[in-house]
This record gives C-alpha cells, sequence and structure tokens, in this order.
C-alpha cells in the first residue's frame, strides 16, 4: 500500500505575491465594511428600549436606566461607557458594572454584577429609619419598592448600620463561625457599643474597643463551651465581655438592658 502524499506549500513568488494581495483586498474590504457601519449606525439615536440589562436581581432596571445618567434620545457614540459605568458605581450599591455599546444591532449592553446580601440591616437616615440588606463586606444594599418581593429570607439582622461600623460588620461576619452559635443580631448602640445576640446568648456586651474584638469572639466560643448545659439552653443568659478578659453572667432582671 503506498503511503499519502501530501504537497507541500508553494514557494513560487507568484504564487505568495498572490495571496497576499488576497489578503490585503480581504482586510480592506472588512474594514470598509466596518466603516460604512460605523458612519451608518454611529450616529443614529437610541432610546431606552435598546438599552439591555443583566445580571440585575435585586435592583430594579428604572434605578440602573436613572443611575445612569443618559438624555436620551442619543446617538450611540456620544454615549461615553466608562462615564456610564462611574455612574452606576456611584449612584448604586453593585460590585462590578460594565457597560458596551453594539451597532448590530444597535444598543447598549449593561452587565451588574450585584453584591450577595448576608442580612438585612436598619441604619438612621433623613426621614427616619431605612431598611435595607448588606453583603459579607459590610456593604450597604438599598431595598427598592419594587423589588421587595425579591428580597431573599435572611435570618440574621444588623441594628444601627452605618460606614462608620462596616469594617467592624466585616470583622465579625468573617469569624461568625467562630461564636460557637448562631449569629442572630447586631446592635450598634449610639453610644458606640457592640451588642450580640446569639442562640446561647440573649446579649452579648462588647463594649466599643475594635482592638479586642477578635480576641472577644474566641471567648465567646469557650464560654459557650465551658457554661453549664442547663444555663446557655435557656437563651436568656446575658455575658459581659466588654473585659474580655473578665467575663460576667447575668440574668435580665439583673442589668439595665437599655445600656
Amino acid at each position: 500500500m503506498k503511503g499519502s502524499t501530501f504537497k507541500k506549500p508553494s514557494n513560487n513568488p507568484s504564487v505568495l505575491k498572490i495571496a497576499q494581495i488576497w489578503r490585503i483586498i480581504c482586510f480592506l474590504s472588512m474594514s470598509t465594511s466596518l466603516g460604512l457601519l460605523l458612519v451608518t449606525k454611529g450616529w443614529e439615536a437610541i432610546d431606552k428600549n435598546q438599552i439591555y440589562i443583566k445580571g440585575a436581581i435585586h435592583t430594579p432596571r428604572e434605578e440602573i436606566l436613572a443611575a445612569m445618567k443618559l438624555n436620551l434620545p442619543k446617538a450611540i457614540l456620544e454615549i461615553n461607557p466608562k462615564q456610564i459605568e462611574e455612574n452606576i458605581h456611584r449612584d448604586l450599591s453593585v460590585q462590578a458594572v460594565s457597560v458596551n455599546r453594539r451597532l448590530a444591532p444597535l444598543s447598549i449592553e449593561v452587565k451588574v454584577v450585584e453584591r450577595i446580601p448576608k442580612a438585612f440591616a436598619l441604619r438612621r437616615g433623613k426621614n427616619g429609619q431605612e431598611k435595607g440588606m448588606i453583603d459579607e463586606k459590610g456593604y450597604w444594599i438599598p431595598i427598592f419598592k419594587s423589588a421587595q418581593s425579591k428580597a431573599p429570607l435572611l435570618e440574621l439582622i444588623i441594628d444601627g448600620w452605618s460606614q462608620q461600623n462596616q469594617k467592624l460588620i466585616s470583622i465579625i461576619l468573617r469569624n461568625e463561625q467562630k461564636l460557637g452559635s448562631q449569629l442572630k443580631r447586631i446592635i450598634f448602640k449610639p453610644n458606640g457599643n457592640i451588642v450580640l445576640q446569639t442562640a446561647d446568648f440573649l446579649f452579648i456586651y462588647l463594649g466599643n474597643n475594635p482592638a479586642v474584638l477578635k480576641q472577644q469572639i474566641k471567648s465567646i466560643k469557650q464560654l459557650s463551651k465551658s457554661l453549664p448545659h442547663e444555663l446557655i439552653q435557656s437563651s436568656s443568659t446575658i455575658l459581659d465581655l466588654k473585659n474580655h478578659l473578665k467575663p460576667k453572667l447575668f440574668l435580665p432582671e439583673e442589668i439595665d438592658l437599655s445600656k
């Protein structure tokens, strides 16, 4: 049986020159086509119906359109994707956003990566108490009225959120598994004191010294393991850990709960 024969590419200068010419023609044809598309479509105006938003679950379309700050209709070449990304980042609590212009079909594509809610949160706003959510890094996530039905079911509550407390919230959430029992509530008092509620303790007073927060969390787990089971199971024990080296236990009637 004869072996298969393969033809080697021709090294004939004439053949190579013709191939090069065809490549140039194809390139020029494509460039011309793209140029014509840019000229004919690039200055056509688009409206909000030609804006496609992907990835938004908790943020309504109307809120994203408002955050884009576009005066529509507007020619697509006059739209600056980077500026829109900055506008959305500034006005909405999203983790990431990308904006792209499309000539065929003529449109704007907005891809949003939302923050993943970890807990419900309460904060003091201009018009009183505001309800929202936070992610694992403590970033505030608003709950829009038109998207309330899509809000997830979350058991943990952050009471007294502020940007100043964001880092402390993040530290507590990162170390949640070290508490020894389920974390139910994080409370920030007006005086700066931090109070926790867990499945084991009615209240845990941590004070307002962030420098010892991680040591306090370790102490909570140790106490959850060492205290009598009957005392823990009642879920009415109050733990004072402002001095984590000298923890104190109380019952509700033995302490002023307003502090």
